[in-house]
């Protein structure tokens, strides 16, 4: 099995045009709410930086790279300008169905409010809040610069990251039978997505935390003594 995941990664990560489109799609449709998208390509990412610690040419992967990042730009760019124009009204009329409170995105919300910029970086590295942080910047009309250089810094680190998990996963195992390659590399793409998750799940909400804390000291309360 290992053996024809390798086949399907390496098909998928140096394939020609047909797979590109496949994995334009993905991208794109896992921005605007596709589940398991994410963590496909996020595998491709560290499957590719296995094989360039192991040789392989940069230039042939480079396709993927811009596919993959063009897919999820647009797909972030199209969940923030839609949900500007119809998110209030679609949450108000159909919040059950799409299983999103109005008092989940105000939460959501005001997590953001702090630092605008780092906080939506580490919100789309979350799981769970990547296609909500794009709702959220759009209903609450966020402006249009500050929402599209925020994705695009996170998804430069976002390939970057997952890359060089790779790569550093390739290199510690250069030393082992070639032949053990297909079961590293999964066990190297199980690691690397625990790791990115855990990791970004506490950044964002020790994030939340520092701004909660600095939120009441910038409150003044009054008291009156009634005699």
């Amino acid at each position: 099995m290992a053996d024809a995941i390798w086949s399907i990664l390496n098909s998928l990560a140096v394939g020609g045009t047909i797979w590109l489109a496949v994995i334009l799609v993905l991208a794109l449709l896992g921005e605007l709410g596709l589940p398991f998208t994410c963590p496909i390509i996020e595998s491709l990412l560290v499957f590719t930086g296995f094989q360039l610690a192991h040789g392989g040419l940069f230039i042939v992967v480079v396709p993927f790279l811009v596919v993959a990042y063009a897919g999820r730009f647009l797909g972030s760019t199209s969940a923030y300008y839609l949900s500007a124009r119809v998110g209030t009204d679609l949450l108000q009329r159909h919040h059950r169905w799409i299983r999103v409170t109005p008092e989940c995105i105000e939460q959501l919300r005001g997590r953001l409010c702090g630092l605008v910029v780092p906080t939506i970086i580490l919100a789309r590295f979350t799981p769970g809040l990547t296609v909500m942080t794009s709702f959220v910047c759009g209903v609450s009309n966020m402006r249009a610069g500050q929402f599209l250089k925020a994705v695009a810094g996170q998804l430069v680190t976002w390939e970057v990251a997952f890359l060089a998990a790779g790569a550093l996963g390739g290199l510690a195992v250069r030393s082992i039978d070639p032949s053990s390659y297909p079961k590293a590399v999964l066990l190297i793409i199980g690691i690397s997505l625990s790791a990115g998750a855990l990791g970004s799940y506490i950044l964002f909400h020790a994030t939340r935390n520092r701004t909660q804390v600095r939120t009441p000291l910038n409150r003044t309360t009054t008291t009156s003594h009634v005699p």
